[in-house]
């Protein structure tokens, strides 16, 4: 193996890695999470009440939108290619979402009381 595909290998991973970590904001913060062709990033994201989270999508093609599961609150995006939505998490608890487009797209948004 040469070393810039090492290097290149390395970084990928290092990416994909920081994707996976969960998101924290405080109060008066909002958090960002991508919407791109089959993945929410990050897919984890820790909250305070009252704060937005700003999804931000990736400029695909493809049609994505962010609905609630299971949670103590319902929302439902608009069905978009491109474009931001954001959400006020005003009560707290877990939330499962997905994309009514495509069934296996899911994240976790954990509102905390403080």
């Amino acid at each position: 193996m040469n070393s810039k595909f090492l290097t290149m290998v390395v970084a990928a991973l290092v990416v994909v890695a920081v994707a996976a970590l969960p998101a924290t904001a405080g109060a008066g913060k909002a958090t960002k999470v991508s919407v791109g062709n089959g993945f929410y990033g990050p897919s984890d994201v820790t909250v305070k009440k009252n704060v937005k989270v700003r999804w931000s999508w990736e400029g695909g093609f493809e049609l994505h939108d962010v609905t609630v599961k299971s949670g103590p609150a319902r929302f439902h995006s608009p069905t978009q290619a491109a474009g931001t939505y954001a959400h006020k998490f005003a009560k707290p608890g877990k939330y499962v979402l997905y994309c009514t487009q495509h069934e296996g797209m899911t994240m976790k948004v954990t509102v905390k009381k403080r």
